[in-house]
């Protein structure tokens, strides 16, 4: 079938995409968003995986994701301010909650790690506010009694609105704003964006055949695949596994307040980690997640190797880094499984999101760098300005 859809395509559904289709619908344009399908599979129970050429997996899938006013630099560190103050206005519009402002535990030895700076310099600069428990000083454990650190290391306590997001929550209130605006959105997998003529014609894995004067793709790690774009954009894609400590919802009601992390571990097997207190996943069960980079991380270029990746048992080589600093970190706590899941990272040469014009009326929005969902409304609105 084709139809015409107006003046603007958004390609992707995720956080970048999600936050630019509603901008750009409460603009008044005349926006269609399509999202591929969510793509999330259960590898532990999974017989025949295998997937179409054209698949696609979101990382925003994910339950959770820290939020703060702390950044790795000052631009970062305003878009996600502007995010923040965003939230509570995108919830009570949208009618779906996704914010949790408990505060970020902020932990290093002075002066970083080695790999990192020192995380208090950063919010020195960026006049980020936050109560400071010097290395040895024991007084943090009587507030947060369930984890432990190293007495090399100070404890910098981020209040709120520091805290964590649901993402698929965030994305499900933008969509709800954007529709009320007057944006379509078609949940199909784009498999070619082709410039012909004065418009673009855009063609999906379901058949649909779709014309835009201008489109803007937002398909995070995936934007070099699919056909979507005439060449290639520099974006370095990683790996990334997260590991799942299961609690009980006892444990999990006791922890429902606890501080968000950012730990700068002394280098080893993992580097930069970063956790998030339990919340409740689709299976109806309890986990608190913990993530890192590690030294199994490893960089892909191909689409077919993101699938494998996507599609393989990740425990019985991660799950000896992980989890000893998991049980570490909550020496108290028991935790009734432990998992890992792959994820996916995409990056730019300068660690900033890539938002521009390629030309011709074909624009880009890709590339959180590790840090891009908590300022995504914000880094969307910028994609809105920009087209």
């Amino acid at each position: 079938m084709t139809r015409s859809v107006g003046r603007v395509l958004v390609v992707g559904n995720g956080m970048f995409g999600a936050a630019a289709t509603r901008h750009l619908a409460e603009r008044g344009n005349d926006v269609t968003s399509v999202g591929a399908p969510s793509t999330r599979p259960d590898i532990r129970s999974s017989v025949d995986r295998r997937v179409a050429s054209h698949t696609t997996y979101s990382s925003h899938n994910d339950a959770a994701r820290l939020t703060r006013r702390q950044d790795r630099n000052a631009v970062w560190a305003e878009v996600t301010e502007q995010a923040i103050g965003a939230y509570r206005a995108i919830e009570a519009a949208s009618g779906i909650p996704f914010f949790h402002d408990v505060g970020c535990l902020i932990v290093s030895r002075p002066g970083g790690d080695g790999i990192n700076g020192d995380p208090r310099q950063t919010m020195d600069e960026t006049d980020v506010s936050y109560l400071a428990f010097e290395p040895g000083d024991p007084a943090w454990q009587t507030r947060w009694p369930r984890v432990s650190f190293p007495d090399t290391h100070y404890v910098a306590f981020e209040p709120a609105p520091a805290g964590f997001i649901r993402p698929k929550r965030l994305i499900a209130a933008q969509n709800v704003l954007a529709e009320r605006a007057g944006a379509e959105l078609l949940t199909d997998t784009v498999t070619k964006v082709e410039r012909v003529g004065s418009v673009f014609q855009v063609e999906t894995a379901d058949g649909r055949a779709l014309k835009a004067d201008r489109v803007l793709v937002a398909a995070g790690g995936f934007a070099n695949f699919n056909d979507l774009l005439p060449a290639p954009v520099a974006i370095t894609l990683k790996s990334e596994v997260i590991v799942l400590g299961e609690v009980s919802e006892t444990m999990a009601m006791e922890l429902a307040n606890f501080p968000t992390l950012k730990y700068l571990i002394d280098p080893g097997d993992i580097e930069g980690i970063y956790a998030v207190p339990p919340v409740q996943y689709e299976n109806g069960r309890y986990y608190l997640k913990l993530g890192a980079n590690t030294r199994l991380d490893h960089h892909m270029t191909e689409l077919s190797a993101i699938q494998k990746w996507f599609n393989t048992e990740t425990d019985s080589e991660y799950l000896p880094l992980y989890e000893p600093v998991l049980r570490e970190l909550w020496p108290s706590i028991e935790f009734l499984s432990v998992q890992t899941r792959p994820c996916l990272i995409t990056y730019t040469a300068d660690h900033m999101p890539m938002i521009e014009h390629l030309g011709d009326g074909l624009f880009i929005a890709t590339a959180g760098n590790g840090g891009g969902a908590k300022g995504s409304d914000a880094w969307g609105q910028r994609a809105a300005d920009l087209l």
